[in-house]
């Protein structure tokens, strides 16, 4: 159920798009084992008014091409499938040529099972339980 955002600098073309929403997913597919047909992808266009960072931090140096991508995704993933799942967007987006590798910004929020519905206002991802408990 990996629920990807792409914030970015609007004037990019439906082509790049399109490429930056299929690099990010076949690292969601790689990495976490979901299917294919397990997306979600939203795009938010900024205007630079909108969209504001900082130059550099940490070594590293941003252009107008930053993607600022935050990824929900349900919790149970070690650390290790993370930064494989980070080292493979980066890669992907860099190879696809729609960004250098230091203009991917990636956060990941993990929610628990109950905490996500995909519709029918059920929580398909979490296990019934008696009435009453707590599990």
């Amino acid at each position: 159920m990996p629920l990807v955002k792409v914030n970015l600098l609007e004037g990019r073309s439906a082509a790049e798009k399109e490429a930056i929403g299929a690099a990010v997913q076949a690292a969601l597919v790689e990495n976490l084992g979901v299917p294919d047909e397990d997306l979600y992808q939203i795009f938010n266009e900024l205007s630079s008014d909108n969209f504001r960072h900082t130059d550099g931090y940490l070594g590293l140096t941003y252009t107008r091409q930053l993607l600022i991508i935050e990824i929900t995704f349900l919790v149970g993933r070690g650390d290790d499938v993370k930064k494989a799942l980070l080292a493979d967007i980066n890669r992907n987006l860099v190879t696809a040529g729609v960004v250098s590798p230091d203009d991917v910004f990636v956060t990941i929020t993990e929610i628990g099972l109950a905490n996500i519905s995909f519709g029918r206002g059920l929580a398909q991802r979490a296990r019934a339980t008696p009435e009453g408990t707590d599990s």
